[in-house]
């Protein structure tokens, strides 16, 4: 890398220490001492350059310079390098003829050597001599003779000799250079490519001064990355970037700007007058990410000795990193230089020699998408290759493999493969963009020509789109396949039909022959992965209610998969299993690795389907935000249209967290979306008929309410799907019992649901005892709903506590104990406080809103509550609810047993309460119980 100084010269970049040591050996020269320097670097690093400046620095010492440049053009012509040191004409003719008596020596005597040589020394005592030879490895041999001639005599002879060699295949021969190298008065320099300190001091010798440094910055960071320090390609691109930056400003923002000047960069580094140094480096360029010294050797039809000695070349030039290209930017730019049919070729060896090698289907496509290849092979490498990519989110180049494969099928069954490909990868991009195919792979179903998982997976997706005459038919199909001699079919059959019953219930009930699915399996290996398991984990969930072992075999399934290697509905099985198994922390750990595997990836429908499972398990840990944040995500991930019958759980989150955030409007807003009349006879159906029955009891409309959670209840109970785990309609049906005045029958739903298979968990009990309380006297209220809230604060769901603790608010305003309500009313604000419930408290604590900031830390007057207590009083109070007696306190305190009776006495006046007893009652569930604990 070099440019022109004002006085004539170039100014290298990081090249100090080898001018310095070419400096030295000059300095020797002067004192009647020769020496040699061998320069050797990698394509396009600039020993040419660093060569061309000593001569110039040389010459302007004094010295009398004498250069000459190799060429493969010239190799075969005696005597062309002395030629050039040496003109006929010249002052030094001398040399020229004793290069000839030397080689007539060869063959015989001559006299004349010893007297030429003695008179090329007097005319080189005269003044130092510096002879450079660039591209010496090009070098005639009786010119190389020559030279060693005088490097066997440059003790006593002050002549420099700087050649310049490539590293690679291609270097000086070797005998040549054993000879050179043994000399004590010889040395090797080797150049390496730029830092990227030294890109960026270049750059600054380049750009216009108007660039600023931050933007030097970048670019050096760009260029070094493109390039590897290599100055000739850091050259072009500085030359392409100002070009860019001439036509337009814009066109200089962003990955560096490679036009014109690095193409030929590429050509003439990979070039250079060497062909094997060019085909292993085309080699290098064809195989990309995938090239290894031995399917290169195969391709470039080399030796292993000489890729390697490539390889060396390109290493040294930082044009290698880890075996492969730097840039796959240099690979594009050295392929255009070789011809369509040639690089055709290279395309079609390298698939081949990449299937045999076992590379990935991807890197084997890429190669065929370049130059398709007429083999039974290559569509099913296309295929593998676009499911591959479709999972790992390159949906462009998954859409180009199935292309390819499309226009190379020639039998029913290969143009059925590559329409289910596309179909399952156009269904991840978005389910919309699958219907005009199904009717195609419906016929082929029927013509025998899918196979089994392929026939499942279309009954499933014909249902997700509200197609259900066709999936029962295909499910038939399927159906009639299965039997003992078709364990595929059979297994497949199986993971469909344990689908159907907790999506679409209705489907898997009117299958004709439906096989006993419940009953024990057989010894035959289940052809499906283990992930589909995790529908049959959900369904058990939904029958029987949660379970240790049902927990155990869904986070069995989660920690075997990941993001893009299982099916999205086996995954959303899973984590529906936990959610239902009242286990929402396990559910939301397991979710959010999945979504952070997924990156930055915000559309697709396995997006869409986990951000619809977070809102879902949002809602049960009453975070109320971000379930809505959650669900938005999921309806933005695809088209509302993609989302079939299952766009039934997002709305359902929707209008749930709209309604309970007190936003009845919004909710009303979602209920009026259009949704398809399938959905109805879904689980999804259900989930959304429930949150609409809560929208109606928020306006007050209980008897539409009543009508929804009763139509949840008898689908629920006819699907066997009812837990109170999934969905709570009992208690929801006794809520609009209540209102409608009906104190009797919400009692008994309520009881109906403690009794049911997952009645017993904290969230469910918690609120039944709510209710439950809600229908009983008011003596045994109290205690109903103390339990609720102990319940619902192990539950770690805000939102039903809230609704606890406003019940007992009021409770405990009906027996008398209206410091107890303060208290709970200030527990339930800190709750709020926490969820972002505010809007919800407001509602239910309209009666407890403190009128002035005073009374929002406690009570007025002398009776202030809590906020009122000393520390002294609430370290007393924590200590005696725990049980102590007072001597106990006082020691423990380091206080008399008087004072601890006066601290008591004021903070009972101050409570409201009579003695220990009623202490106890008043902090249970509050933050001075905590207090108590920690004390």
């Amino acid at each position: 890398m070099e440019r022109v100084g004002s006085g004539g010269h170039s100014v290298l970049v990081e090249r100090d220490a080898e001018m310095a040591a070419l400096v030295d050996v000059l300095a020797q020269v002067g004192q009647g001492k020769g020496g040699v320097v061998i320069l050797n670097a990698g394509p396009g690093v600039g020993r040419t350059a660093l060569l061309d400046e000593f001569l110039c620095k040389a010459a302007e010492s004094g010295a009398r310079v004498c250069a000459a440049t190799g060429s493969s053009a010239e190799q075969d012509v005696e005597y062309g390098i002395v030629g050039q040191l040496f003109p006929p004409n010249g002052g030094l003719s001398a040399g020229l003829r004793l290069a000839r008596a030397i080689g007539r020596r060869d063959t015989g005597p001559d006299p004349d050597v010893d007297a030429l040589f003695d008179m090329l020394c007097r005319e080189f005592r005269q003044r130092p001599v510096v002879i450079g030879v660039d591209d010496a490895q090009f070098a005639d041999a009786p010119s190389l003779r020559f030279l060693l001639h005088l490097v066997r005599r440059l003790r006593t002879t002050p002549v420099m000799i700087v050649l310049t060699e490539p590293t690679g295949p291609d270097s000086l021969p070797p005998s040549f250079q054993a000879e050179v190298l043994r000399q004590p008065q010889c040395r090797r320099l080797g150049l390496l490519p730029l830092s990227r300190a030294g890109v960026a001091h270049t750059i600054a010798m380049h750009v216009d001064e108007a660039e600023a440094e931050a933007e030097t910055t970048r670019l050096a960071a760009d260029f070094h990355a493109v390039s590897g320090g290599n100055p000739l390609l850091v050259q072009a691109l500085l030359t392409d970037h100002r070009d860019a930056h001439r036509r337009d400003q814009e066109a200089a923002i962003g990955l560096p700007a490679t036009g014109a000047a690095f193409a030929k960069a590429s050509l003439a580094w990979a070039y250079r007058d060497d062909p094997v140094l060019f085909d292993v480096a085309c080699g290098f360029a064809v195989l990309g990410e995938s090239a290894t010294p031995a399917l290169v050797a195969c391709l470039a039809d080399r030796g292993a000795d000489a890729v390697a000695r490539v390889m060396t070349a390109l290493d040294t030039a930082g044009l290698l990193d880890g075996g492969t290209l730097r840039s796959a930017v240099v690979g594009r730019a050295l392929l255009e230089h070789v011809d369509v049919e040639t690089r055709a070729e290279l395309r079609r060896r390298a698939a081949g020699l990449l299937r045999v090698d076992g590379a990935p289907a991807t890197a084997v496509a890429r190669q065929l998408l370049a130059a398709p290849v007429a083999e039974p092979w290559a569509g099913r490498t296309l295929l593998a290759a676009a499911d591959k990519a479709m999972r790992d989110g390159q949906t462009e180049f998954s859409l180009d493999c199935l292309r390819l494969a499309g226009r190379n099928a020639t039998t029913e069954h290969e143009h059925a493969a590559v329409v289910m490909a596309r179909v399952r990868i156009g269904w991840e991009i978005d389910p919309r963009l699958v219907s005009p195919w199904l009717d195609e792979l419906v016929g082929a179903l029927e013509q025998g020509s899918l196979r089994s998982a392929d026939a499942a997976w279309i009954v499933k997706h014909l249902a997700w789109q509200d197609r259900f005459p066709q999936a029962a038919e295909c499910l038939r199909a399927l159906t009639e396949r299965a039997g003992p001699d078709a364990p595929g079919a059979t297994a497949e059959l199986h993971a469909v039909r344990h689908w159907l019953r907790h999506s679409c219930p209705p489907l898997d009930a009117d299958a004709p022959d439906a096989p006993d699915l419940g009953a024990p399996r057989t010894a035959q290996p289940r052809q499906v992965s283990p992930a589909s398991y995790a529908a049959e984990v959900l369904g058990q969930v939904l029958t029987e209610g949660p379970g240790e072992y049902t927990i155990g075999m869904a986070e069995e399934i989660l920690r075997g998969c990941r993001y893009g290697e299982a099916a999205v509905e086996d995954l959303e099985a899973a984590l529906l299993a936990l959610l239902y198994a009242d286990r929402p922390d396990r559910a939301v750990f397991w979710c959010d690795l999945l979504l952070n595997q997924a990156g930055d990836r915000s559309t697709g429908t396995s997006v869409a389907i986990l951000s619809g499972v977070r809102a879902e398990i949002a809602l049960r840990h009453g975070a109320l935000h971000a379930a809505e944040q959650h669900a938005s995500s999921a309806l933005s991930a695809i088209s509302r249209s993609g989302w079939g019958v299952a766009i039934g759980s997002p709305l359902a989150a929707l209008v749930q967290a709209a309604t309970a955030s007190g936003m009845s409007g919004a909710a009303g807003a979602w209920l009026n979306q259009d949704v398809p009349e399938g959905m109805f006879q879904t689980r999804h159906g259900l989930l959304y008929t429930h949150a609409r029955g809560h929208y109606h009891l928020a306006v007050d409309r209980p008897a539409a309410a009543l009508d929804d959670f009763l139509t949840c209840g008898d689908l629920a109970k006819q699907w066997g799907m009812d837990v109170p785990t999934f969905l709570p309609w009992r208690t929801s049906a006794a809520q609009a019992h209540l209102a409608l005045g009906n104190p009797g029958q919400a009692r008994t739903l309520v009881r109906e649901q403690l009794a049911r298979p997952g009645g017993s968990t904290p969230r469910a009990r918690g609120v039944s005892l709510r209710l439950l309380a809600a229908t009983s006297e008011l003596g045994q209220r109290p205690a109903l709903l103390r339990e609720s809230v102990s319940l619902l604060e192990n539950a770690s769901d805000p939102v039903e506590l809230l609704r606890s603790l406003a019940d007992r608010c009021q409770v405990l305003h009906e027996v008398g104990a209206p410091a107890k309500a303060r208290m709970t009313a200030r527990h339930a604000r800190t709750v709020a406080d926490s969820c972002g419930g505010h809007t919800l408290f407001r509602k239910l604590f309209k009666d407890e809103e403190p009128e002035n900031t005073a009374e929002a830390d406690g009570l007025t007057g002398e009776d202030q509550g809590s906020a009122s207590l000393t520390a002294a009083e609430r370290r007393v109070i924590a200590l005696a609810a725990l049980g102590h007696s007072n001597r106990e306190i006082g020691r423990k305190l380091f206080i008399t047993k008087s004072t601890v009776e006066q601290h008591l006495t004021r903070a009972y006046r101050k409570l409201g309460v009579r003695n220990r007893t009623d202490l106890g009652d008043l902090l249970a569930g509050t933050n001075l119980a905590a207090g108590a604990s920690a004390l």
